[in-house]
C-alpha cells in the first residue's frame, strides 16, 4: 500500500471518530480553504496525498482539551495558559512550530503536524473544550429533538446539524428540486449552502469586526489572498488598536496577555481561547437544564439568534487560513 494511500485512509478513520462532529470540521476547513494565498495552496499540495488534490476538508484528527481549575461554568468562567502543561493550547503551539518550514522537520513530521493543527484550532472553537466543568460537557446529559445525549455533543454536532438541515430545508422550498438534484449532481457537499450562508454573514453583518479575529500580538502578522483582502478591511475608526468582540477587551486581561513577550509559535490559541471560554458562561451553560429540551425554547432561541455557531465556525476558518499563510504562504 502507497504511503499517500494509507495516510489518507487513517485521516479519514480518526475524521468521522473525532467528537467535534466531522461536519463542523469540515466547515471550517472548508472556510480556511478559501482564504489561503496561492503560494499556501502550493505548499499545501506537497503535504498534502495526491489524491486530496490540496483540499484541507480530508484532514482532520483526535481533539484535546483545555481547563483551569477554576473554571466553573455559568458562575464563573477561566482559562490559563501554563507552557508546561499537555493540553489543546500548548498542542496548536506545538504542531504550528513542528509545520514551519524554518525549522526543518522532514515530509512526515510536517505532514502529520498539518493534519492535527487544523483540527486542533477547530476544537479550540467549541467552547466545550475550553471547559472543564463536567469533563467539557461530556458528563452533562442533554436532550436534542428528542434524543437523549450530552451537552458536548449537542455543541460538536446537534447544532450544527439542525442548522444544515434547516438552510437546506429553507433552499429547498425557495429554489425547488431542480436545483436541488442540480447541486447534488456536481457533487457538493451536503454543508455546502452553510458554508456559503456563513460567508455571506462574514461579507455583511461581521464584515468590520472581522479583520480583529485573527489578531494576535505584535509580534505576528498575518497575510491574506489578494481578492479576499477586501472582506477582512477593518474601519480604522472603529477599531484603531482596541480589540473588539472576540479579542480582549479590558487592559487588565491585555496586561495578563502572555503574548506579549515572544510569541512561542505563530499561533496564539491562549490568546483566542479567553472569549471562547467565557461563551460558556454567557451562552453554553446559561439556562442549561439537564431534563430540558434543548432544541427549542430559550436555551435554543439565544443561539439561533445571536448565530454563535455560525460565527465560532467563521471565525476558526480564518485563524487557520491565516496560520497557514503566514507558515507557508
Amino acid at each position: 500500500m502507497k504511503i499517500s494511500h494509507l495516510f489518507i485512509i487513517l485521516f479519514l478513520f480518526v475524521n468521522h471518530v473525532s467528537s467535534y462532529g466531522y461536519v463542523g470540521h469540515e466547515i471550517t476547513a472548508s472556510i480556511a480553504q478559501r482564504f489561503l494565498t496561492p503560494k499556501t495552496r502550493e505548499n499545501l499540495r506537497e503535504l498534502l496525498p495526491k489524491e486530496a488534490n490540496g483540499n484541507l476538508v480530508l484532514f482532520t484528527s483526535r481533539m484535546h482539551y483545555a481547563s483551569s481549575p477554576h473554571d466553573n461554568p455559568p458562575d464563573h468562567c477561566f482559562i490559563t495558559y501554563t507552557p508546561a502543561k499537555v493540553d489543546l493550547l500548548k498542542a496548536i503551539h506545538n504542531y504550528t512550530n513542528r509545520l514551519d518550514p524554518k525549522n526543518n522537520l522532514d515530509f512526515l513530521f510536517r505532514a502529520e503536524a498539518l493534519k492535527f493543527l487544523v483540527h486542533f484550532i477547530g476544537d479550540l472553537h467549541q467552547p466545550l473544550h475550553v471547559s472543564r466543568k463536567l469533563k467539557g460537557g461530556n458528563g452533562a446529559r442533554g436532550i436534542f429533538e428528542g434524543h437523549k445525549t450530552s451537552l458536548h455533543y449537542i455543541w460538536d454536532s446537534r447544532l450544527i446539524n439542525k442548522h444544515i438541515r434547516e438552510l437546506n430545508e429553507y433552499n429547498f422550498t425557495f429554489s425547488g428540486e431542480e436545483n436541488l438534484i442540480k447541486n447534488n449532481f456536481y457533487g457538493e457537499p451536503f454543508y455546502e449552502p452553510y458554508v456559503k450562508h456563513i460567508l455571506e454573514l462574514m461579507k455583511t453583518i461581521w464584515r468590520q469586526e472581522i479583520a480583529e479575529w485573527p489578531v494576535c500580538n505584535e509580534g505576528v502578522e498575518y497575510t491574506f489572498e489578494k481578492e479576499t483582502q477586501d472582506i477582512l478591511k477593518s474601519n480604522s475608526l472603529l477599531f484603531g488598536n482596541k480589540q473588539t468582540y472576540f479579542g480582549l477587551n479590558s487592559q487588565q486581561e491585555k496586561e495578563n496577555y502572555s503574548l506579549k513577550k515572544q510569541p512561542p509559535s505563530a499561533s496564539c490559541p491562549e490568546f483566542w481561547a479567553i472569549p471562547i471560554n467565557k461563551l460558556n458562561c454567557q451562552v453554553v451553560w446559561k439556562d442549561y437544564k439537564p431534563d430540558t429540551e434543548l432544541s427549542e425554547g430559550i436555551y435554543y432561541e439565544r443561539i439561533k439568534r445571536t448565530r454563535i455557531v455560525e460565527k465560532l465556525l467563521a471565525i476558526a476558518g480564518i485563524r487557520i487560513a491565516a496560520v497557514l499563510n503566514s507558515l507557508l504562504g
